[in-house]
């Protein structure tokens, strides 16, 4: 059977046998006007006032936005929060936007033009952060466990603080959206260093766990201490339409988008497969193997030992900084032994823990268009040429017979393994 993948802004059809699972995240349906519904969402805000009384008084004002490796609909965003900021007395000039870089490269213009349109991102103060700019950093406080609160100090300073973004599945984070615009998303690579490494970062995949996951629990206490006022986030379905925005005090409304989020990403299985084909869902999420491996990370909690997993992604901007990592070990293993000693770096070593976590215990082939083979077995992957020649040799290693699984959508989905009596 014919099945269709996302593959950078198209698709790819792969054949598969007649047995393989295909699992798509529950689709809700999208709301007929985005903007109204956002709109709708900052008219009506969870657990405390709405933002034009919020601005009443203050003198400047921070918008933090996504990267675009978020696919989240910032402009709609932002230009509802302009409206009621202006009606709350800020005038433009007292506008400040910072991207949430993390500790990801800088968005070119282009970029951002392609995020919030010309006309805004022309007429703008926009900053990209810098997670190692210390010039503009500040530090804010050390929380109770001892975390170095160091953040953008256009965020740190502000008199208010407005946070945008999409909550959807993370890896580690359990779901992305509010705290996360802080930490990471404008936090120094000082307080990078301590939250992405072991054992705030859990070992395995996390996504869907909040409640115990030091990896959430960490980020509220570094938001907290840095001050949210608002937040407007959305929910998307796989085919990117808004199902729900949701607007108001950091925590509250976080955790009410989270819920809606529940309703369409957790999905039960009863059983592990030999073989998972996963991709990311497209562009941004597939741009490099920096983002297409948090489809790995899916993939790893659905297979049975000794599997396979197929991560088909197009990753036309290559590799990441974590490349040199895996290519300096003799072994994944190696490179797992190496973090725990050494912990996260500006290098993307926990990208390279997380890819060494799943080829430590399975086999993973890869079809991109953006790496070369000879780098890709430098690094313990198979290579395969096409999605159809990596279904094939998954099928070759486990034989004609395995249990098959496909997630077009992987990260986007949180598995709940349920297994029948």
């Amino acid at each position: 059977m014919l099945v269709r993948l996302p593959y950078g802004r198209k698709f790819v059809d792969i054949d598969l046998p007649d047995t393989a699972n295909i699992v798509y995240p529950r689709e809700l349906p999208g709301v007929v006007d985005s903007r109204s519904e956002i709109r709708r969402a900052m008219e009506h805000p969870i657990g405390c006032p709405p933002l034009r009384q919020l601005a009443l008084g203050k003198s400047d004002v921070v918008v933090v936005i996504n990267d675009i490796t978020r696919p989240a609909p910032s402009r709609l965003m932002l230009e509802e929060i302009l409206i009621e900021l202006e009606a709350g007395g800020i005038r433009e000039d007292e506008i400040t936007l910072v991207i949430a870089c993390g500790n990801h490269r800088a968005n070119t213009p282009e970029e951002i033009q392609e995020m919030l349109g010309s006309e805004l991102s022309s007429r703008l103060r926009i900053f990209n952060h810098d997670c190692e700019g210390e010039e503009n950093l500040t530090f804010c406080r050390e929380t109770n466990t001892g975390f170095p609160v160091w953040i953008n100090s256009v965020v740190a300073h502000a008199s208010l603080k407005v946070l945008t973004g999409l909550i959807t599945p993370h890896h580690s984070a359990g779901y992305s959206g509010g705290r996360k615009s802080i930490m990471p998303g404008v936090a120094g690579i000082k307080t990078l260093n301590r939250h992405h490494s072991l054992p705030t970062r859990p070992y395995q995949p996390a996504s869907g766990w909040m409640k115990g996951n030091p990896f959430h629990e960490e980020a509220v206490k570094v938001a907290r201490s840095v001050g949210v006022d608002f937040i407007v986030n959305v929910v998307k379905n796989s085919s990117g339409d808004i199902v729900k925005a949701v607007a108001g005090e950091m925590e509250a409304a976080h955790e009410h988008g989270v819920a809606v989020c529940e309703k369409s990403w957790v999905i039960k299985f009863r059983q592990k497969y030999d073989i998972v084909i996963v991709t990311p869902g497209g562009y941004p999420r597939d741009v490099n193997l920096h983002q297409a491996q948090k489809a790995m990370s899916t993939a790893e909690t659905l297979l049975n030992d000794d599997g396979v997993i197929v991560l088909v992604a197009q990753c036309l901007e290559g590799i990441g900084k974590f490349v040199d990592w895996l290519k300096q070990a003799e072994t994944p293993r190696e490179v797992i032994e190496r973090f725990r000693r050494e912990g996260f770096t500006r290098e993307q070593s926990s990208k390279a823990f997380m890819c060494a976590r799943a080829l430590d215990k399975y086999t993973v082939i890869v079809s991109c268009s953006g790496i070369e083979k000879s780098d890709l077995e430098r690094m313990f992957f198979r290579y395969a040429p096409s999605p159809h020649a990596a279904v094939e040799d998954a099928l070759a290693i486990k034989g004609p017979d395995s249990s098959m699984l496909v997630l077009p959508y992987a990260v986007s989905c949180v598995p709940n393994i349920t297994r029948s009596n």
